[in-house]
Formats: structure tokens, C-alpha cells, sequence
């Protein structure tokens, strides 16, 4: 392939991502897809023959980029090193295109609402799920985190900050914040949010009562915390 055709290839891509991320896939259309990479369809149709061709390449440059950053994190030895390096990573790779990150949130929710794609979720979140995982299993069993640690509650809390951070990235700012948010999701973890001869006594969250409480009676309990502590830390040493 040529650089132009290299060049209109990536462009067409560029302009699926961009729909996508604005409308949804139901909505990317090779006629939206071709007004936004200013091309004809002729021209579309010449690099994929199908939508489903071009939204798979997308989640497949996505898994591309995340996979490269865990392979980075993985090189580490300790639970705080590998998630510095895998979120450094991340701000330094092409996931500093808004774009890309938009898209990865983007196709995960396109995996719940679009019939087509619900078999078939995607590799980038299930991939750092996998990566969190075994990340947290090394570190129970190196001793850095305590063995009676809930590892899948870890996980998951994990895996919503990823989320969520990519969601803030993507969505939210107009600027790349992920270097400041990456220092201070260090300081959260090796240290904790709060101190501890502070934080009061741990959360305690019961389940979810059978009927719903009425605003009245979340008032009267609410008024019963004289403060609410949330903390958040794991031990690493």
C-alpha cells in the first residue's frame, strides 16, 4: 500500500471514530462516514467493504495501543510500578488522542445498546481487566497487599478508575489532564486519601433494602452520620 492510499485509509478511519463517538454505530453510515472524510462513497468502498469492516479495524488499533501499554507495565515488579508505568504509558501512546480514548469508552457502551455487537464486547476492557487481575494476584501473593483482601473487589475498583479516567479524558476536559490525575492516583494508592488516625472508622455498606426508602426516611437517616469517610487505599509495603 502507498503512502496516499496508507494516508486515505487512515482518514476514512479518522471519520469513523469521530461519527461514531458523536452519533453511535448505528448511526455511522458509509454516507456519513464518506461526508466526514470528505470522500465519495466509490472511494469508501474501495478500502472496506463494509461498517462492520471499519469498526473492526478501530477496536483493533484500540487493543493495539492498551495492549502495548500492558506489555510496558508488565516488564515492572511491584503492584504500584506497574500501574505508574501503565498509566504513563497510556498519556504517552496515541490514547493522548481524545479521539481513540472516546472510542473505547464509546465501544463499550455500543456493546450493551447495539444488538449486533453484544456478542462480541471488545478486547480493550476485558484485556485490562485480565491485566488488573493478575496484577493484583502477584501482588497478594508477594505480600504486598494483605491475603485476605477481596482481589475481586480490587479488580473491579481498578477497572472503574480506568473507566472513569477514560471517560474524564475523553468526554470531559478539553485538555489532556492525565499526567496530574496519574500523580495523584500514585499518592491515592501508595499512601491512602486520607490518613488513617483520621479516617475514622471503615465503610460499612449493606445491601440494598427490599423496597425503596421513602425521602423522608433517607432524610432521618442521613441526618444520623455525623460524617461520612470514604478511604481508599491499598497497602503496598
Amino acid at each position: 500500500m502507498g503512502a496516499d492510499s496508507a494516508e486515505t485509509r487512515a482518514r476514512i478511519l479518522r471519520a469513523a471514530r469521530e461519527v461514531i463517538n458523536e452519533r453511535g454505530y448505528e448511526a455511522a453510515n458509509f454516507q456519513a462516514i464518506a461526508s466526514r472524510a470528505g470522500l465519495s462513497r466509490p472511494t469508501m468502498h474501495y478500502y472496506f467493504h463494509t461498517r462492520e469492516e471499519i469498526y473492526d479495524c478501530l477496536v483493533a488499533e484500540a487493543y493495539s495501543i492498551v495492549a502495548d501499554c500492558i506489555a510496558q507495565a508488565r516488564r515492572e515488579d511491584t503492584l504500584l510500578k506497574q500501574l505508574s508505568v501503565f498509566v504513563a504509558a497510556a498519556y504517552r501512546s496515541a490514547f493522548a488522542d481524545r479521539s481513540i480514548m472516546r472510542f473505547t469508552i464509546t465501544a463499550r457502551l455500543e456493546s450493551h445498546r447495539t444488538p449486533s455487537l453484544r456478542e462480541n464486547p471488545g478486547p480493550v476492557v476485558s484485556a485490562v481487566q485480565a491485566f488488573y487481575a493478575s496484577m493484583v494476584e502477584e501482588a497478594m501473593a508477594r505480600g504486598e497487599i494483605p491475603a485476605d483482601t477481596d482481589a475481586d473487589a480490587v479488580v473491579s475498583m481498578l477497572l472503574a478508575m480506568f473507566l472513569a479516567m477514560g471517560f474524564f479524558a475523553g468526554f470531559i476536559v478539553e485538555h489532556n489532564d492525565m499526567a496530574v490525575i496519574a500523580k495523584q492516583l500514585h499518592r491515592l494508592i501508595a499512601h491512602g486519601l486520607l490518613d488513617q488516625r483520621q479516617a475514622g472508622p471503615s465503610l460499612t455498606i449493606a445491601p440494598p433494602a427490599a423496597a425503596a426508602v421513602s425521602g423522608r426516611q433517607f432524610r432521618r437517616d442521613l441526618a444520623g452520620f455525623d460524617g461520612l469517610t470514604v478511604l481508599v487505599q491499598v497497602s503496598c509495603g
